[in-house]
């Protein structure tokens, strides 16, 4: 071969070389330029994503402080609810003595009233009225001045009185 036939190869096979370069490098200052706009996306991205989780976080927050809150009422809430049932179950036993007490005052009362009728009946007759006047009056002489606190118009009780005091028993 000849050399400047030589040389013209070299330069055609440099021109190639040469014109391969120039496109590689074109191909990578555009994937250059793909990669630094991807980069920029995915920064932006990445921002909202922090941003996000920022806003999840705060809001994790308030809901764990929100549900301790929660908690907080419901212990109470619970306790208040066995006192309640204690006090109700007090208020039980108490309304049951009540009612016990009240049937025993129910009859107790019927019984004076039955009495009272019998006294009514037995005092309307003058016979009877005459009788329970000298029982009264035996009784009278038998026991003393009982109570009275004129006898013959005399004073029958003393100057001094003592008073006693009891306080009740506490429930």
């Amino acid at each position: 071969m000849n050399k400047p036939l030589r040389n013209i190869l070299i330069l055609l096979l440099a021109a190639g070389a040469i014109l391969v370069v120039l496109r590689y490098v074109a191909s990578l200052k555009e994937n250059i330029a793909s990669l630094e706009n991807q980069k920029q996306n995915l920064l932006q991205d990445l921002e909202k994503e922090k941003k996000a989780v920022q806003r999840f976080s705060a809001r994790n927050a308030g809901l764990r402080d929100y549900l301790r809150a929660a908690h907080r009422k419901l212990k109470k809430l619970f306790l208040n609810s066995g006192l309640a049932k204690e006090q109700l179950e007090k208020f039980n036993l108490k309304f049951s003595i009540l009612r016990a007490e009240n049937k025993a005052l129910l009859d107790e009362r019927q019984r004076l009233v039955q009495e009272n009728a019998s006294l009514k009946t037995k005092l309307n007759s003058v016979d009877e009225l005459k009788k329970a006047i000298r029982e009264l009056k035996r009784r009278a002489k038998i026991e003393g001045n009982r109570g009275f606190l004129i006898k013959n118009g005399q004073p029958t009780t003393s100057a001094k009185v003592r008073i006693e005091v009891i306080p009740a028993p506490k429930e």
